[in-house]
Order: structure tokens, then sequence, then C-alpha cells
């Protein structure tokens, strides 16, 4: 027999164990499952181990507004968010709701039960829940493999080819020439984390990546922390406080850009 909650949560990564939380928070006597199919909870900051892995977003606005970020860091290091995230389970006793090892892999509606029918794959058998609501925390990309493009030519090429989410723990790159092919969040971590061990790091870009160099302690963060007389003298949500203090910083900044006598198109940016 089915086992039925009012809420399924697929993922159990940063968005399933936020969505958990809020649910202990805020609806504490509904029920509710969420089911994981990797062994462990975190998601992209537990599966990603590539050098320099961070978030690309503050952490501030991609935090939990019932749990702000309390750390000087904006862009954190993966095991930040990790060990941020699994916090966050502890507290709510989220983790006593996960079916790790649970891979879902069908759903279906039922107009006339006004129900979802979930069917999950575990090790060798099928397990099937039923939920009034079904909510999918999953990401957007496939966690088996990242997408991979054909090169012509790689079969005869004498190195390696690695992708970064299959980074292999015991991969020696120091003193090789390397190419990192692209410039998005990824290669923008990675290339600074390698360049001083390599003998050589490359980025083959198709379009120019255009790069602020901000510090890593933020500012605006140390004076909308909760404990800060601002908070206390506005009483006003800290995540709020760290917006209207960036979107001050940008107005500076689009000033600085748009003065014709000391600015440039792409002045202050970086390409590879």
């Amino acid at each position: 027999m089915a086992e039925h909650v009012d809420v399924l949560i697929v993922g159990a990564g940063l968005s399933g164990i936020g969505a958990a939380a809020q649910l202990a928070r805020e609806l504490p006597d509904h029920s509710y499952l969420v089911l994981e199919a990797r062994g462990t909870s975190g998601g992209t900051w537990d599966l990603f181990r590539y050098p320099g892995v961070r978030s690309d977003s503050d952490m501030f606005t991609l935090g939990y507004r019932f749990k702000p970020w309390h750390e000087d860091s904006s862009l954190a290091d993966a095991d930040r968010i990790l060990n941020y995230v699994r916090e966050t389970a502890q507290e709510y006793d989220v983790d006593s709701h996960i079916r790790f090892g649970h891979r879902v892999i069908s759903v279906d509606w039922s107009t006339e039960d006004a129900q979802w029918s979930i069917v999950a794959r575990h090790g060798d058998t099928t397990v099937t829940f039923t939920a009034t609501l079904l909510w999918a925390c999953s990401g957007y990309y496939s966690y088996e493999s990242g997408y991979t493009p054909s090169f012509a030519g790689q079969d005869s090429f004498a190195g390696q080819i690695i992708h970064p989410q299959a980074w292999p723990e015991d991969l020696d790159y120091a003193g090789k020439r390397v190419v990192v092919i692209g410039s998005g969040a990824t290669a923008v971590t990675l290339v600074p984390a390698m360049a001083s061990s390599v003998a050589h790091v490359t980025m083959l870009q198709r379009s120019p990546t255009y790069v602020m160099s901000q510090p890593r302690v933020d500012v605006v963060a140390r004076l909308s922390a909760p404990h800060t007389w601002c908070c206390a003298c506005l009483s006003t949500d800290p995540m709020e406080i760290h917006r209207l203090g960036e979107r001050l910083l940008l107005a500076v900044s689009v000033i600085a850009r748009t003065d014709g006598h000391t600015a440039s198109k792409g002045r202050g940016g970086a390409t590879a």
C-alpha cells in the first residue's frame, strides 16, 4: 500500500532542505517526506568537488530568510554552504523525514483523488507514495553526468579531458598546461584556483565575460548583521538592509561608469 503524506519534496539539496524547514516552521501539523536519489544531503554543494567551487550568487539572498547568512563572505565556499544546509536540516529535524537512495522515476496526478502518485526506485525495488502536494526541488541538470560536447580529434588527444562535475579526487594537475573551455561561473572559480599550481592555464571562451573585482569580505554584510545597531534601529530584515546596500553600491558604480571623463566601455572588467 502506498504511503501518503501531505507534501512530498523531491531533492535534499539547498532548496529541498529549505522547503522542508519552512513546512516544519509554518505548517507543523502537516506530514511530509523528502526523497533523495543520492545517499547524502546537500545536492550541488556535496556533489561538486572541483577546485575553488563556491556560490555564484551572494549568500545573503541565496540563503534562507528564516536563517540569515551571518558570515562576512558573500560568495561562500562549497563546504561552508554545505554546513549551512545541513545545520538547517538538523535544527528543524528534516533529516528524519529524508528517504535517501530513493530516485523518483514517475509521477501521476489523479483528478478524481485530488492527489499525486509518485513512484521511486530504491535499490532493486520500487516504492509508491501519494501526496496532496508534490514539491520538485531537484535542480535543473543531470547529476549522473554533466553535458559534454564532442570535439573533433579528442580521441587522439594525449592529455586528460575532465568534466568539473566528475572531478577525480586524485587528479594531479601540478605543473601541467591546462585549457578551461568556457567562461561561466564554474570557469571563473576554477581558473584562479588552479593558477598557482599549473604551468599555465588558459580560459577558452566564445563570448567575452566581464568581471568586476570585489573584496572577499562583504562590508555591507558587516553593517547589516543581525547583532549590529542598524537592525536594532531600523527593526527590519537584515537581508533587506543588505539588498539596500547593494542597490546603493550599484548606483554609485553606474554613475562612475557613465562619467565620460573617467569611464569607457568595459572599464573595470577583465577578459581571459
